[in-house]
């Protein structure tokens, strides 16, 4: 199975869980960071997975591809802060730090992700948006 990686604007092609550790550690060395993987479908968008990142903050986003159902990431509801990430086309988002969790775990949702052919992540608390 092959999905497209996209790291800050850069897509490429991963076929292999050994390809998708290489992005990860490429990812992991950046400060900030927009990362998408997505499961092509014939003319189809498929579902994708996506992990903003700034510093030791980070959350998710699971798109189902096939209709408007999207998920973000729950982390600690106690959390009353916001966090700024900076996407791929040089726009400034603010999300709520709630939504964060360990950027340890948005990795190991990606490998999840990819092993289960684009299926959302079960170790990760997700709420509808």
């Amino acid at each position: 199975m092959t999905m497209e990686l996209n790291l800050h604007g850069e897509p490429r092609a991963v076929d292999t869980i050994a390809a998708l550790e290489q992005a990860l550690q490429e990812a992991r060395a950046l400060a900030q960071c927009e990362l998408w993987l997505t499961l092509a479908m014939d003319a189809e968008q498929g579902p994708a997975l996506c992990m903003l990142r700034n510093g030791g903050n980070a959350w998710l986003m699971y798109l189902s591809g096939q209709d408007d159902l999207s998920f973000h990431s729950l982390g600690d509801e106690e959390a009353d802060g916001a966090c700024s990430y900076l996407l791929a086309n040089g726009q400034v988002d603010v999300y709520p730090e709630s939504w964060c969790v360990d950027v340890e775990h948005c990795q190991q949702a990606f490998v999840a992700f990819f092993r289960t052919g684009g299926a959302r992540p079960a170790a990760i608390e997700w709420e509808a948006d």
